[in-house]
């Protein structure tokens, strides 16, 4: 098991994971890029070990986003009943750069023109997408 570990722009915030990191993907979604100014481009990691002041915001029916209480630093997202993986945002890893590719784009059909990513990512669409994330919450 590879630890890897990360925190927020201030410090403040930091984590560590104790799982392999299990996917990247970015998720289009109108939440995500008001939240980030962009997607949220994330890793997937079975647990994490977090410290720090963190405000937890619910932002649909399934998942929350996280967020340093000091700095404001975008870092976390979770399936709200604690299921699934914990995601945490690929710029604030300290390693980053060892991610090597997304695997997957969420809300495809909602990527900004401007935006020109590349790649063989899977491309979920809207409906895809919440059909993915409800079948999750049905488990």
């Amino acid at each position: 098991m590879t630890q890897m570990t990360g925190r927020c722009m201030c410090g403040d915030t930091t984590y560590k994971t104790s799982g392999e990191a299990s996917a990247a993907h970015a998720c289009h979604c109108d939440d995500c890029q008001r939240f980030t100014g962009t997607a949220f481009v994330g890793v997937d990691f079975e647990a994490l070990d977090i410290s720090g002041p963190i405000k937890w915001f619910t932002s649909s029916e399934w998942g929350e986003r996280g967020s340093c209480s000091a700095c404001g630093s975008d870092m976390f997202w979770r399936m709200r009943d604690g299921s699934g993986p914990q995601v945490v945002s690929i710029g604030s890893l300290d390693e980053a750069v060892s991610i090597a590719a997304i695997d997957k784009h969420y809300f495809a059909d909602n990527i900004p023109p401007a935006f020109n990513f590349t790649g063989e990512a899977v491309r979920m669409s809207r409906e895809e997408t919440l059909t993915h994330f409800e079948s999750l919450i049905n488990v």
